[in-house]
């Protein structure tokens, strides 16, 4: 095999549709931005899409949320190195999606919140709350910035061009587009971008599969080489990949993204009601295991090509996340066009997640800080034109501060899958846990969430960074037997290749404190809940316990009443805990006169707001009644700034 004659160029065909594909995902952005303008101009429209969504289009943006080029790039990559092991990974998402569609999403509908992080003050205080935000952008900024920094990579293989131009042109694009277009212009680029991405990845698929020699060839190799791997059973957390990390870890890391993560929840409150939220989930189940299973396929069609001629150990490309994009120019370069298909779908994966968490970023700073901020120095609300002047901002300020930390991201040692993977579970594993100790434990006070949420996110920063720096992870041998290369290209190659053996070779025994470094990064998140749940509970008995007949069950999870329906209610009574579940119903529960009666409030509230009023009612002002059937204290009227 002579790969130094895979092309290193685009054609112009390939920039053709490259910018094809970048000019209809724009211009479908701008034309609801304009469609938009003629609506009434408010927050809501902005940043929840008027919470008038379709399924569809709710459906689709969950997938391309969090399918970036990582999914594409990481998932090949994982195959190739290290085999199918990560494959049962998909199984963990039929576990992980029940579980985000039937225990959080309802509690998050009921609240009919902007900021995911707003649950925290209402059920602790607001200084859980202002932690929780302030965890959640750390989380999306690191991860953000490797998102940004897998198309580069890919865009070096395949176009010549520097890493750190990619990473500025992308993040370019991906800063002004969010800030044009509002949730609902995200949502239907969405839907476009996610019918590209698997055009993309199935053209590759049908033509290496042709050029090895058909599918069952491609799975005879990857077999013989001992890439197809199903076997290890062994429940050792400090095993990479295995059967149980692989279900319960992946289950727990799976869930810091669907049941805690702002980016999923404000997707999940921009439908109208609780079934179609719930209906968007489930319809988006089948894509996430698509994505990973044809990614998966990706990755064992690159080794069936290269299973005796290593494009990295012959120096081809400078990590292997960079196989796929070798293997793009390799079997389709010569059909010009499908180059710039499968570098328009990576842009576009990548486009779509960083303009969902920059647009996430800009909702829960302008909820959770500069509101409240700005109502404490006015004393009254920002007007919805000044709030949507900072959201602008906000978006704009998020996406130059993401370009700058992708820069950073070249230093990582690690696979880029592996480091979204760890940032979720070292960074969003303690959001899952405060989640979980409101939800299920009423004990549970203020003090305990602070302490539980801060004790979690240090040890597990602690652990990712000495992970980091000590690097056990075991790629499987390579081989280079079968290259047709000549005297220069075999020169490189020893070079490579002796450069490589420490990789390969067997990790030396660590014990101590060093032993905790080798925990399963699909484990973070897993270690992260356990500590916040167990400090959490430890410091609220400690400092007092809160009261459980005081909190609003609107706030908790009935577990009871859902696994022990069938017990006598005197037993179920007692296995509430205290919570008085049984209110919960009569106010949920309003008749057509009460609903009716409420839906002329909020009207009456926007027939304000539109022309202005320097004075609306403040909820003291309305009599007991109307107050009785606020559904919640994100919909009480406050004076607003004139």
């Amino acid at each position: 095999m002579r790969l130094d004659e895979v092309a290193k160029q685009f054609s112009w065909p390939d920039y053709v549709v490259f910018s094809l594909v970048l000019v209809l995902s724009a211009g479908i952005g701008v034309y609801y931005a304009f469609m938009d303008r003629k609506k009434k101009n408010s927050t809501e429209e902005f940043l929840m899409g008027g919470r008038q969504m379709s399924v569809l289009p709710v459906s689709m943006s969950l997938v391309a949320s969090f399918t970036s080029a990582i999914s594409l790039l990481g998932f090949s990559m994982e195959m190739y190195t290290f085999g199918t092991m990560y494959m049962i990974m998909g199984a963990s998402y039929f576990i992980s999606v029940p579980i985000a569609v039937h225990i959080f999403i309802p509690i998050f509908h009921r609240q009919e919140i902007t900021s995911a992080y707003e649950y925290f003050e209402l059920r602790f205080s607001r200084a859980v709350r202002l932690v929780a935000s302030a965890i959640f952008i750390l989380q999306m900024l690191l991860y953000m910035a490797v998102v940004l920094y897998a198309p580069a990579l890919a865009l070096n293989q395949v176009m010549g061009l520097s890493v750190w131009i990619s990473i500025f042109v992308v993040g370019m694009v991906c800063t002004f587009y969010t800030a044009l277009g509002g949730m609902k212009a995200v949502m239907w680029t969405d839907t476009f971008q996610m019918a590209i991405v698997y055009g993309g990845i199935i053209a590759i698929i049908v033509e290496g599969c042709r050029r090895v020699g058909g599918f069952g060839q491609m799975w005879e190799i990857a077999r013989e080489k001992g890439r197809i791997q199903f076997d290890s059973y062994s429940p050792d957390p400090f095993q990479r990949h295995t059967y149980f990390t692989l279900l319960i870890g992946g289950c727990l890391t799976s869930l810091t993204v669907y049941a805690s993560n702002q980016a999923m929840i404000q997707r999940y409150l921009s439908v109208k009601k609780l079934r179609d939220a719930q209906m968007a989930m489930y319809f988006a189940l089948p894509g996430f295991f698509a994505i990973l299973g044809l990614s998966c396929i990706c990755g064992l069609v690159a080794f069936a090509r290269y299973h005796d001629c290593d494009p990295q150990s012959t120096g081809f490309i400078n990590k292997y996340d960079q196989i796929l994009p070798f293997l793009v120019m390799d079997i389709l370069g010569h059909l010009h066009g499908l180059p710039g298909l499968f570098v328009a779908a990576l842009f576009s994966a990548s486009l779509s997640t960083v303009s969902s968490g920059v647009n996430s970023l800009a909702a829960v700073c302008l909820r959770d800080f500069v509101q409240p901020a700005f109502m404490a120095v006015r004393k009254c609300e920002m007007s919805d034109r000044e709030s949507i002047i900072v959201s602008k901002v906000l978006a704009t300020f998020f996406g130059f501060v993401t370009i700058g930390m992708a820069f950073l991201a070249d230093v990582l040692g690690s696979t880029v899958l592996q480091v979204s993977l760890s940032i979720f579970g070292m960074v969003g594993g303690p959001l899952l846990g405060l989640f979980i100790l409101g939800m299920f434990f009423p004990w549970a006070n203020d003090k305990g969430a602070l302490a539980g949420s801060i004790c979690a996110l240090c040890l597990t920063t602690w652990i990712g960074i000495g992970a980091a720096m000590h690097p056990s992870a075991k790629r499987l041998p390579m081989d280079t037997s079968g290259c047709d290369w000549n005297t220069t290209v075999t020169t490189m190659a020893t070079t490579a290749m002796s450069s490589m053996a420490p990789t390969n070779a067997t990790v030396p025994a660590s014990s101590g404190l060093l032993h905790l470094y080798r925990l399963s990064y699909l484990w973070y998140s897993g270690l992260a809940v356990s500590v916040t749940v167990l400090v959490g509970l430890a410091v609220s008995f400690l400092t007092g316990r809160t009261d459980p007949s005081t909190i609003d069950p609107k706030l908790m999870f009935p577990l009871a009443d859902r696994l022990c329906c069938c017990l006598p209610a005197p037993l179920r009574y007692k296995l509430r805990c205290g919570v008085s579940f049984q209110k919960e119903e009569p106010r949920l529960a309003l008749t057509q006169s009460t609903a009716l009666l409420e839906k002329a409030r909020l009207a009456e509230r926007e027939y304000s707001l539109t022309f202005n009023s320097s004075f609306v009612p403040e909820k003291a002002d309305v009599d007991d009644e109307k107050d009785s059937l606020t559904p919640s204290p994100a919909v009480v009227v406050r004076q607003t700034c004139v």
